[in-house]
């Protein structure tokens, strides 16, 4: 997935003012109390996990995850420092887009135009996204990002295209939702999101298997059908991307690094490193390709 370019944390008002649509990105997303926005927003879990709480019930959400909480819908985070995502604040009525074909599209309902009150228990304005999708979802994101920051001639046109190229990605991935793999990717979500909040403890594919309720056998199965890799090689990987967050500020050696996001051995550290970002830390570092 790219790397998301640094975004505003706090709206001013200025882009929305000259525009109803506006990106976003928040990474460490504190707790919040219940509370509600004038606005429709759409939230995309780039990293991490936590729990979205809403009248209708409290939810796991983990990387992958994207929803859409309209105005007037009061909703709230917890358990949710490690989560890294995008929020997109738009008011569809004022975008006035054309939607053809889009809206004869069931995900567009449940996801976009359905803004009644949620039942209790039921969380159906949610849709995940496989890897490659979200990797795709994070470019858009990227290319709205890029022009409400430099406002070039077009820019607000050019942001409502990428908007509405994410919005196809979400409805397509909503179609798809009851295909073999995306059934197993809901099955793994909940130690997806153990992985997440616990990846800096001493885990092993025993304790990942007792999480998902699920022999060592059964859960390497379907991960590496899900995801093309074992859980363990997804906590590593997930370790090495906490790494790199680490070692992007600059303030922290590799040994600190490592000891940080789980590895007792900074040797393996390094070559775990090596295998997944194609350069030692030291090196990734010098060449600020971080």
């Amino acid at each position: 997935m790219s790397l998301i370019i640094s975004a505003p944390t706090t709206g001013n008002g200025t882009f929305f003012e000259a525009l109803p649509l506006n990106v976003i990105h928040i990474q460490h997303h504190g707790n919040t109390r219940l509370h509600q926005h004038t606005f429709s927003e759409m939230v995309i879990i780039l990293q991490g996990s936590g729990v979205h709480i809403s009248p209708g019930g409290e939810h796991p959400i983990a990387a992958g995850d994207v929803f859409i909480v309209h105005e007037g819908q009061p909703h709230g985070y917890r358990n949710s420092s490690s989560m890294d995502l995008v929020n997109i604040l738009f008011l569809m009525d004022k975008l006035a887009l054309s939607l053809r074909d889009i809206e004869d599209m069931q995900g567009f309902n449940a996801l976009i135009s359905d803004r009644r009150p949620r039942s209790p228990g039921v969380f159906d304005s949610r849709v995940r996204l496989s890897a490659e999708r979200l990797g795709r979802v994070a470019d858009r994101i990227n290319e709205m990002i890029v022009e409400q920051k430099t406002r070039p001639a077009g820019w607000k046109f050019a942001m409502v295209a990428q908007f509405m190229l994410i919005i196809t990605e979400l409805c397509r991935a909503h179609s798809e939702r009851d295909n073999p793999a995306m059934r197993a990717l809901t099955r793994l979500s909940g130690v997806i999101g153990y992985i997440h909040a616990h990846y800096a403890e001493d885990l092993t594919l025993d304790d990942l298997a007792g999480v998902a309720s699920m022999s060592r056998r059964t859960l390497t199965r379907e991960f590496r059908n899900a995801l093309g890799v074992s859980p363990i090689d997804y906590l590593i990987r997930e370790r090495i991307n906490r790494a790199m967050d680490l070692l992007r500020s600059g303030d922290m050696t590799v040994t600190e690094a490592a000891y940080l996001v789980g590895f007792q051995d900074s040797n393996y550290f390094t070559r775990q490193f090596r295998a997944l970002v194609g350069c030692s830390p030291r090196d990734a570092r010098k060449l600020s390709v971080l």
